[in-house]
């Protein structure tokens, strides 16, 4: 069993918002694998599906308890000593636009639901794939990130760009990719293949 989690936000205002391209990471996976449709479920604090990918069982959840608290719902969904089983896949402002990375047992690298699940869960030993959502500086090509604080929020929950929303469906794909080849390879093949 592999538990897929996607973090974002839930309500409408955020639906197309940077902060949220891990939602639109496991909509593109429930597409392409035929899952379950979402339910909503007081016990995993969020929207579950269920389903196969690479002929693996896999369990998704989307937290409803906002970014910042995501620890919450993944406690729920993922029992003691499997965290190396779940994947979770989120925005990653160090990380330009369009660019996937797979990493295993690293820290949270800024992002707060990434922190939030590895106090949660007490271990960082979990799988991730990591969506660049940075813009790149048009004269050095070097990722332009947003200063901490205020501005960086704002950044994370703005809807993409016309030219980013043009190229998306390609990163979404790329991500959604990684992921089948977590579950069917497994990390270490799937850092090979898309890092």
């Amino acid at each position: 069993m592999w538990y897929l989690v996607g973090l974002g936000n839930p309500g409408e205002k955020y639906t197309s918002t940077r902060h949220n391209v891990g939602w639109m990471v496991l909509d593109r996976v429930r597409e392409q694998s035929g899952f379950s449709s979402l339910h909503d479920s007081r016990e995993y604090s969020g929207q579950v599906s269920n389903g196969l990918v690479a002929s693996q069982d896999v369990t998704m959840l989307y937290p409803a308890t906002y970014m910042n608290n995501s620890g919450a719902a993944v406690k729920k969904l993922v029992g003691a000593g499997v965290a190396a089983q779940l994947i979770i896949v989120h925005d990653d402002i160090d990380l330009p636009f369009g660019e996937i990375k797979v990493v295993v047992g690293r820290g949270a690298g800024g992002n707060n639901g990434v922190a939030s699940i590895i106090d949660t869960l007490k271990t960082n030993e979990f799988v991730r794939v990591r969506v660049g959502i940075a813009p790149r500086s048009i004269f050095s090509g070097e990722v332009k990130r947003p200063k901490g604080g205020g501005p960086l929020e704002r950044f994370v929950l703005k809807p993409f760009s016309g030219g980013e929303v043009k190229k998306l469906p390609e990163a979404i794909e790329r991500a959604a990719a990684a992921v089948a080849t977590i579950v069917k390879d497994g990390p270490t093949a799937a850092m090979n293949t898309f890092n």
